[in-house]
């Protein structure tokens, strides 16, 4: 390649054809994930706080959540960072490879979402044992790092299919 950057643009049709099976199952799942927050939170702050901190007791409500012990905290954080730092490392990695120019755009893309991971979970933890307030924190950061999973993904599957 004569000191040119490989691209995913080179990549042959089985890489391009095992990239884009692995994308598609892997957005699938992150995808089943987004339904179960949405299922379980109603996509809302108070929803992230009933779900953590449980139902206030002067609240009516059609399902009475209770509070997620210490035990509890430590396991979903303890899964959901170590997943989701795999899942942003691969799509990452494959990102890395994609034909924009590296520069700012591209260095957000690869770096944000770890700092999602950190606020998302950090703050879901200060939500529980802190105040509910810091549901504005994690419905956030939560958006941010879906934004930029959906952006990379996109954009790989242009620069593997789409040829200009």
């Amino acid at each position: 390649m004569n000191g040119q950057r490989w691209t995913l643009r080179d990549a042959d049709r089985t890489l391009r054809l095992f990239i884009t099976a692995f994308l598609i199952v892997l957005s699938s799942g992150y995808a089943i994930g987004l339904l179960f927050v949405d299922h379980t939170t109603s996509g809302t702050t108070r929803g992230l706080s009933e779900h953590f901190r449980g139902t206030p007791e002067n609240v009516e409500s059609a399902e009475l959540k209770y509070a997620k012990s210490a035990d509890e905290m430590y396991i979903f954080l303890h899964n959901h960072i170590l997943s989701l730092s795999l899942v942003f490392a691969a799509v990452g990695a494959i990102f890395y490879f994609h034909s924009l120019r590296p520069g700012v755009f591209k260095d957000i893309l690869l770096v944000e979402p770890f700092g999602a991971i950190g606020t998302t979970f950090g703050g879901i933890w200060l939500m529980r044992f802190v105040s509910e307030y810091f549901s504005w924190m994690v419905l956030l950061s939560g958006i941010s790092m879906v934004a930029c999973y959906v952006i990379m993904v996109l954009l790989i599957l242009k620069d593997l299919w789409i040829r200009k």
